[in-house]
C-alpha cells in the first residue's frame, strides 16, 4: 500500500492544518517493526472497528443491479481489531445525490453538520469550495469540493463484518450474463442466485471472500430504513447480507479467508498456503479462476473462485474458493493484473488461445504474461483437477524513459465490440449476395483487432498506451499473434498514478461514451482521458489520497456500440440516468466522494464534479 502523503489542506473542505508527521513516523514503525507484515500481524483482542463508517477504505464494489455499494475499510494504522466489509444502500445514495445537487442543504439530507445561515436568513449556494449567494439569475454556481457537505454513514449502512487488515481490493464475481464460455462449452450460463465478494488481505496472507444474494435493478430495497431495524431491512432486501459464515463478535470466520489452511479446503489439492502481500487480483473471463499478485515476491497465485461456468445445468455449481497453485521466479514487485479477453470467434476451437494474465511490476520495467492451463496429460483431463500457471512470455517498457514502478493496467476490447456491431448480416437479395461466409469473415476480423492497452507508470508519472495483437484481418496469411504487445503512446500524469480504469460518461446526446480514469493518489487527483484521442477531457480533483473508484453498473457492449443510457425507472420524472455516477474513496481522509458523469443534462456545472460525501473526512489517528 502506498503510504498517505503529507496533508496541507483537505481538497474537501477541511481547514488548514498543521503538516502531517503520520507518513513518516507511520510507515517507519510498520516497517521496521514488521518488514514482512503478514509474519507478525495478529488482529489480537483489541478495540473492535467501527461498523457504521469508513476507516482507510481500499475497495469499493458495485452490486450488479447498481442497488448496493459494498466497500473495503483496512485498518491501516492498525487503531482496531481489523478492517471491515460493509454494505451501503447505493438506491438511497443516488437518490440522496439528486436532491444533494438541487439543494446540498435539503432537511431530508442527512447531514453531518447544519446547514449554515447569512444574516440575512438565507442558505448560501457554492463556487470553488466557498459558499456564496446564487447568481443573479439564479442558477447554481459550479460545484466545488465542499458543496457536497458531508452525510452521515450509518443513514446507509445496511450490513457489517469484521475482517483482517490491511486490505488492498475488492471485486464482486462477474455477471454471469456476461461470462465468456471456456474452450469446449458453448451457450451462455445461467443466471446465478448469487454473487460472491473477493478481497485480498496483506495481514493474514488470505483472500476473504463472502457471498452476497444476486441483486436486480427490478428488485429495489424499500425506500424507509429504521437503523433500529437492520435485520428487517436484510430481510426485506437480500442483497445487503453479506454472507461469511458464522460471526464470533462480528467477525468473519475462518472458512472465508482462502490460503491460511490449506487442509480446510478440499479442492487445494497441492496443499498449498498463500503466500505474503497479496496484492492486485484479476478474474478469468468465464469467472471460474483468480490470479493474484504478490506486491513483496516474485510469486502469483492461482485460484478457483468456487463458481464453475456450466452451461448445461439449470443452476451454475457453487463451491469455497481454493489455492490451485503458485508460479515462482516472476519479477519482484507484482502489483497490477488484468485477465485477457479473448474473442472465441476470432480462432478456432484448436488454436484458441488459454486463459492469460498479463501483471505488472513496481520495481522492473517489464510486463510479464501467465497462462492458465488445466490438468491434462494425452488430450485427457485427469481425474485430479491440478491446473497451474506459467509465465510464458516478458514485456520490455520501453515507450518512456525509466519505466519501472508499474502500478494498474486495464484491456480494452471495445474496437471489437464495436466492429462487431456494424457487420451486416447475410443477404442473398444483395448486390453482391451476402453469405453467411461473408459475415464469419467479417466477424473473425472484427475479434481479430488489437485490443487497446493502458498502463499507469510512475518513472514519469504518465499513462502509457499500447495494442495487444497484430491487426492482420481474417484474409491475410500472416500468422495472428493476439498477444503481440506494442506501446506507441505517453499521456503525462500528475504525481503518484495507481489504478486505471474503464468506464464511460454520458455524452452530450445522452449516450455512453468510453474513457480512461487514472486515479492519481499523491495529486489527489482523478484523470479523465479519450482513448480514442488519447487527450486529457478533465482532471477532477477529490479528497486526499484517492485509491479505490468504482462505477455504476454497465455493459461494456453498449458502451463499444454507444447506445443511448436509459432512465432509471426506479426514480421516474427525476431525469436521472440509470448510469451517471462514480464513487472514489479518499484512503487518507475515510471517506467516499460521489462524482457526476452525465453531461446530457441542460445545466452543465455538476457534469465533472464531486457532488456527494459519504462520510466525514477525517485525519488518521495520531496526526496532529
Amino acid at each position: 500500500m502506498t503510504r498517505p502523503p503529507p496533508s496541507a489542506r483537505h481538497s474537501a473542505g477541511l481547514k488548514p492544518r498543521k503538516q502531517s508527521s503520520f507518513p513518516r513516523w507511520f510507515a517507519a514503525a510498520v516497517l521496521a517493526l514488521c518488514p514482512g507484515l503478514t509474519d507478525c500481524y495478529s488482529t489480537g483482542n483489541g478495540t473492535p472497528p467501527p461498523l457504521d463508517s469508513l476507516y482507510f477504505p481500499v475497495g469499493l464494489a458495485v452490486s450488479h443491479g447498481g442497488n448496493v455499494l459494498y466497500a473495503l475499510n483496512s485498518d491501516f494504522d492498525l487503531q482496531y481489531s481489523g478492517g471491515t466489509l460493509q454494505s451501503y444502500d447505493l438506491r438511497l445514495i443516488r437518490k440522496h445525490t439528486l436532491l444533494t445537487i438541487e439543494n446540498p442543504f435539503d432537511p431530508a439530507l442527512p447531514l453531518i453538520r447544519p446547514a449554515p445561515i447569512l444574516p440575512d436568513g438565507r442558505t448560501p449556494t457554492c463556487k470553488d469550495g466557498e459558499l456564496v449567494d446564487l447568481r443573479p439569475d439564479g442558477t447554481r454556481l459550479p460545484l466545488g469540493q465542499t458543496c457536497a457537505p458531508p452525510m452521515r454513514t450509518s443513514h446507509y449502512v445496511r450490513d457489517a463484518v469484521v475482517i483482517g487488515a490491511f486490505g488492498t481490493d475488492l471485486q464482486v464475481s462477474l455477471d454471469t450474463r456476461a461470462l465468456v464460455p471456456p474452450v469446449g462449452l458453448t451457450g451462455p450460463a445461467p443466471a446465478r442466485a448469487k454473487d460472491r465478494l473477493f478481497a485480498p488481505l496483506r495481514g493474514s496472507a488470505s483472500i476473504l471472500w463472502a457471498d452476497v444474494a444476486h441483486d436486480v435493478a427490478e428488485r429495489p430495497p424499500s425506500e424507509t430504513f429504521d437503523p433500529n431495524q437492520r435485520d428487517a431491512a436484510l430481510a426485506a432486501f437480500a442483497p445487503f447480507r453479506i454472507d461469511c459464515g458464522t460471526r464470533v463478535e462480528g467477525r468473519c470466520d475462518g472458512a472465508h479467508a482462502t490460503g491460511t489452511t490449506p487442509e480446510a479446503e478440499p479442492k487445494n489439492s497441492r496443499g498449498l498456503r498463500l503466500p505474503g502481500e497479496p496484492f492486485g487480483l484479476a478474474q478469468s473471463d468465464d469467472g471460474s479462476a483468480l490470479v493474484v499478485t504478490h506486491q513483496n515476491d516474485t510469486k502469483a497465485t492461482l485460484l478457483s473462485t468456487g463458481l464453475s461456468y456450466d452451461s448445461g445445468s439449470d443452476a451454475t455449481r457453487i463451491s469455497a474458493p481454493s489455492v490451485q497453485f503458485i508460479v515462482d521466479n516472476l519479477r519482484t514487485g507484482g502489483v497490477g493484473v488484468a485477465s485477457v479477453p479473448y474473442d472465441p470467434e476470432g480462432f478456432t476451437p484448436a488454436t484458441r488461445p488459454r486463459p492469460a494474465y498479463i501483471g505488472t511490476s513496481r520495481a522492473v520495467a517489464e510486463l510479464s504474461l501467465l497462462r492458465h492451463y488445466t490438468d491434462e496429460a494425452g488430450g485427457t483431463s485427469s481425474s485430479l483437477n491440478r491446473p497451474f500457471l506459467a509465465r510464458e512470455r516478458a514485456y520490455p517498457l520501453a515507450a518512456s524513459a525509466g519505466g519501472t514502478d508499474s502500478r494498474g493496467i486495464a484491456l480494452d476490447p471495445t474496437p471489437r465490440l464495436a466492429c462487431k456491431a456494424r457487420v451486416r448480416p447475410a443477404d442473398p437479395a444483395a448486390v453482391p449476395p451476402r453469405t453467411a461466409q461473408d459475415v464469419a469473415r467479417d466477424l473473425t476480423a472484427c475479434a481479430r483487432k488489437p485490443l487497446r492497452v493502458f498502463l499507469t507508470n510512475r518513472t514519469p508519472a504518465a499513462l502509457l498506451v499500447g495494442e495487444l495483437g497484430s491487426d492482420v484481418g481474417a484474409a491475410s496469411t500472416e500468422a495472428y499473434d493476439p498477444e503481440k504487445l506494442t506501446f506507441f503512446d505517453s499521456v503525462p500524469l500528475t504525481a503518484g498514478p495507481s489504478k486505471v480504469f474503464l468506464a464511460p460518461i454520458v455524452d452530450g446526446d445522452g449516450r455512453y461514451a468510453l474513457r480512461v480514469f487514472v486515479v492519481c493518489f499523491d495529486a489527489s487527483t482523478v484523470f479523465v482521458i479519450d482513448p480514442d484521442t488519447r487527450r486529457l477531457d478533465n482532471v477532477i480533483r477529490v479528497g486526499a489520497g484517492p485509491f479505490a473508484l468504482a462505477f455504476d453498473p454497465f455493459d461494456m457492449n453498449d458502451v463499444a456500440r454507444r447506445v443511448e443510457v436509459p432512465f432509471d425507472p426506479r426514480e421516474p420524472g427525476r431525469g436521472l440516468r440509470q448510469y451517471r455516477f462514480a464513487y472514489v474513496a479518499s484512503f487518507t481522509n475515510s471517506f467516499v466522494q460521489v462524482l457526476d458523469l452525465d453531461n446530457s443534462l441542460a445545466r452543465k456545472d455538476t457534469f465533472g464534479h464531486v457532488v456527494f460525501s459519504l462520510g466525514e473526512p477525517t485525519l488518521p489517528k495520531g496526526v496532529k
